[in-house]
């Protein structure tokens, strides 16, 4: 689609851009406009990557300007910026911090003195003073930008004038006397008397405020800087941003009843969710649109399994003050798979946000059966039964927690505890068999260190009980759907970040499935992974890097999605960089089947053969189209 986007691109008619609606918005001509720009530098990176003789390439600075930052953060730094520009300017710099000065009197320009000048006649009548000095005011309000520049300016100007006295009349009006040559406008009407020039009394009204300088907008810097506050971007929101824009540059292909315009880039990467909550009154649901599936890691380490069951299971919830029961289903799967890992969470005790480093346990293939949306009352049944065990693991977690006391300072669990108990008793009885301290000695009830003996045993036992209870709900709910493996997934690539929720760095793992190969994408770097544990392990350190965006892809179809080296290397380009060509290339189903059609498929992980009649989003794609819309999202930028 990037390579061949002048055959996708909208049309900017006011007709098109009327209905265009992305994200449940309506979208501007001026972010179509901006989107277009961006898949055009796209299409020109992409071109570059797939030709260039050279072993790398690099991404122009408007390219990542576009990536990083979103129409409506750009809008921001836009006003940030021209405040900024008025700032007193800089006087050099000490340490590399720049020295800033005063703001200087406003300079005066040659139409500005003429207008003085002319002011300075007497025959000039008072509509073409009121006209000039409302002029002059909507001139000089233009130019201002911050009410404590203003403030600050006004409050130089009085500096140590503040306890003089105010000049003589004839003083003002001595100075006020123009030295040029008297000019009479002749658009006034003609009088009887000559005119005569004589001193200007004092104004009826305040004089308009100068107009500031108009700063100098150094427009390479002003982009650098736009560039490196996009990369402090989280990776999500730079993804979303490459996902909207994406759809903006494009045209439809079909509008959904809501309004919401669909294209090939719902098709590949949004799925649908239906929501159904049980409540007294009845069974009701809802279907939404998504693009990722968020989970966390927040409580502790997980599989992928169960970091994902929590956007799935059944949960309770508030419906109009009565207690429902809420649970999701899958109606569609994309083709393309994001997971977005939610490890910035906020800690109500000290009222901060922190990150959540917890282990996610990540599988080269994932089955997303269990989660589908479907009239097989067995899947149903199963996904209750193991809704149950979940509860059931949490009470046994819960009493878990209270035997072995983690949160006690003592660090004794309490089968320890109660024995510890029991020693104490018995060296306190101890002490009358001896002489020196049988004066001291206390009576001890034998049958409390019995009773103390006992529960360090009972409580032992209970320990030991619900440790093998924990395992083996642990096993079942592991195992509950083992034989449902229809919906294949592959792991793809896995974004990871290192560093804390104020700042840190991101690097990308990329699966190559032609050659069984990983390769880390850091920079510049770009290297194979031999040791997949540095994926796939706990790195068992304090704050370890840790995955924040995982991509996976349909598994029957990852050959003709994905290729993260792409190479037909041209020694001597035969077309501009600007726009590339494309060959015809073989049309691709995008519509993954439902899960009715993959259960009825012979139990494989195949699609069908022809797209779905009664799909609304079956429409082919062409292959190259394909592969370039995963790498708007996927390709690191210099990897070559």
């Amino acid at each position: 689609m990037v390579l061949d986007f002048e055959n996708y691109k909208m049309d900017l008619d006011e007709e098109s851009l009327r209905h265009k609606q992305v994200g449940s918005r309506k979208v501007s001509r001026k972010e179509v406009e901006r989107s277009q720009k961006f898949l055009r530098e796209l299409r020109t990176l992409f071109h570059n990557m797939i030709t260039s003789p050279y072993p790398s390439v690099t991404p122009e600075k408007e390219l990542a300007r576009l990536t990083l930052i979103s129409s409506t953060n750009e809008a921001a730094i836009r006003r940030k910026s021209t405040i900024s520009g008025n700032q007193p300017g800089e006087l050099g710099e000490i340490d590399g911090m720049p020295v800033m000065g005063p703001l200087g009197p406003p300079q005066t320009t040659a139409e500005q003195n003429g207008d003085r000048e002319e002011k300075a006649v007497s025959n000039v009548t008072e509509e073409q003073k009121a006209a000039k000095e409302s002029a002059s005011d909507a001139d000089s309000e233009a130019t201002l930008v911050s009410d404590g520049l203003r403030t600050e300016t006004q409050t130089s100007r009085a500096d140590n004038k503040e306890n003089q006295p105010p000049p003589p009349f004839t003083d003002i009006v001595e100075e006020s006397k123009p030295d040029v040559t008297p000019v009479i406008d002749s658009s006034t009407p003609p009088s009887n008397s000559q005119a005569v020039i004589g001193p200007i009394g004092p104004p009826n009204r305040p004089p308009p405020v100068p107009p500031r300088p108009s700063p100098q907008v150094d427009h390479q810097r002003q982009l650098i800087e736009q560039v490196e506050m996009g990369a402090q971007q989280d990776v999500t929101e730079v993804i979303n941003n490459v996902l909207f824009q994406s759809q903006c540059a494009i045209k439809p292909r079909a509008i959904a009843p809501d309004g919401e315009q669909l294209d090939q880039i719902k098709d590949l990467f949004y799925g649908r969710t239906i929501s159904y909550i049980t409540a007294q009154g009845g069974v009701r649901s809802k279907e939404e649109l998504w693009s990722d599936i968020k989970v966390d890691v927040a409580t502790g380490s997980r599989d992928i399994y169960a970091a994902i069951d929590g956007a799935f299971d059944v949960q309770k919830v508030d419906v109009g003050g009565e207690t429902a029961e809420q649970f999701g289903s899958i109606s569609k799967l994309p083709p393309v798979l994001q997971i977005q890992v939610q490890r910035v969470q906020f800690d109500p005790v000290r009222k901060t946000s922190f990150k959540s480093t917890h282990h996610l346990e990540l599988k080269d293939t994932i089955y997303l059966d269990r989660y589908m949306d479907t009239q097989q009352e067995e899947l149903l049944h199963r996904r209750r039964q193991c809704w149950q065990w979940k509860d059931n693991l949490r009470v046994l977690e819960a009493r878990r927690e209270e035997l072995l006391r983690r949160n006690e300072r003592d660090g004794q669990d309490m089968p320890t505890l109660f024995n510890s108990a029991k020693q104490v008793l018995e060296e306190l009885e101890s002490m009358k068999e001896d002489p020196e301290t049988a004066d001291d000695a206390i009576d001890i009830d034998s049958q409390t260190i019995t009773e103390l003996e006992q529960l360090s045993q009972i409580t032992k036992t209970e320990l030991a009980f619900v440790e093998q209870e924990i395992k083996d709900t642990q096993t079942m709910i592991a195992t509950q759907f083992a034989d449902y493996k229809h919906l294949a997934y592959r792991l793809y690539a896995v974004f990871v970040h290192h560093g804390s929720v104020e700042f840190g760095h991101y690097y990308i793992y990329i699966y190559d499935f032609k050659k069984g190969i990983w390769r880390k994408y850091n920079d510049e770097d770009v290297t194979e992974v031999h040791d997949t544990a540095e994926i796939f392990e706990s790195q068992g350190r304090q704050n370890p890097p840790t995955p924040y965006f995982l991509i996976y892809v349909n598994d029957d179809m990852k050959d003709r999605l994905v290729d993260p080296v792409c190479r037909d290397v041209i020694e001597v380009p035969s077309v501009a960089a600007g726009a590339p060509t494309t060959t015809a290339t073989e049309d691709v189903d995008m519509d993954p089947p439902s899960y009715y059609e993959a259960w009825t498929d012979g139990g494989t992980t195949g699609l069908p053969t022809t797209p779905s009649a009664t799909s609304p989003t079956a429409i082919p794609l062409k292959r190259k189209g394909v592969e370039d819309a995963m790498d708007v999202v996927h390709a690191h930028p210099n990897s070559v």
